[in-house]
């Protein structure tokens, strides 16, 4: 499951200019202050948690390959 931190670490990371430090922002702040950043960039944060799960996704299916080739 993505959580708001996995979606902010991506904006961070793979955003532009103002949505990496609206990521940024996101990482320092409190839970409560970061469902208000949520809540005021909904698109960019469905945007964001779209590609957080992509990256998941590959992580998982490369960590059951790694795991396969460990076994044979």
């Amino acid at each position: 499951m993505i959580t708001d931190r996995d979606v902010a670490k991506c904006m961070a990371e793979y955003g532009g200019g103002f949505v990496s430090r609206l990521g940024t922002a996101a990482l320092a702040a409190d839970p409560s202050n970061r469902k208000k950043l949520r809540d005021a960039f909904p698109d960019y944060w469905a945007n964001y948690a779209r590609m957080a799960q992509q990256l998941f996704e590959v992580e998982k299916q490369a960590s059951v390959q790694h795991n396969n080739n460990n076994i044979k």
